[in-house]
């Protein structure tokens, strides 16, 4: 009986790997991608299971290089020091500390108010002159979806904004 040789798998992953990397859901990645896109790549190794017809698939690798046209678009997130992130500032203050223009931070409170963080002073919505930790402001800045029809529904829940309504709560 002879061995197969070693199929090459370094530098390979799944698609639920790859799912979990992006935000998408294992299902829409598994199911709905390569059905929607004539162009997503087929599979660099199959694994047992995998009928080629859907079922037993999601254990097949593919090439993390060919995936990436698929990956969702979002802006690259924003570092700041350690020193910064302790500040308290409005919202205008924070576009400055990041070096946007102020309309691309004051926005969101007209466009998206559930993703603002509480105010230092804990009120779920904002008013005038209210002033929010820096890291709660990064942290709702860096989670934002890219552009794109649905893209919301790519963005994790905050911390502020979970209901304590899911499993395990």
């Amino acid at each position: 009986m002879t061995e197969k040789p070693e199929e090459r798998t370094e530098g390979l992953i799944t698609l639920q790997e790859w799912a979990e990397r992006c935000g998408y859901s294992y299902n829409y990645v598994l199911n709905i991608m390569p059905r929607h896109y004539p162009d997503f790549p087929e599979p660099r190794v199959r694994r047992k299971g995998d009928v080629g017809r859907g079922g037993g698939s999601g254990n097949n690798l593919y090439d993390p290089a060919e995936l990436e046209k698929f990956r969702p678009r979002r802006p690259d997130p924003v570092e700041l020091p350690d020193e910064d992130l302790v500040k308290q500032v409005t919202l205008g203050g924070f576009a400055a500390l990041i070096g946007v223009a102020s309309k691309s931070v004051t926005q969101i409170k007209d466009d998206r108010p559930d993703t603002l963080p509480p105010t230092v002073d804990g009120q779920r919505q904002w008013y005038w002159g209210a002033r929010y930790h820096v890291r709660d402001l990064l942290l709702m800045w860096n989670s934002r979806p890219g552009r794109g029809t649905g893209s919301d529904k790519r963005r994790p829940p905050l911390p502020w904004q979970r209901t304590g309504t899911e499993p395990g709560h």
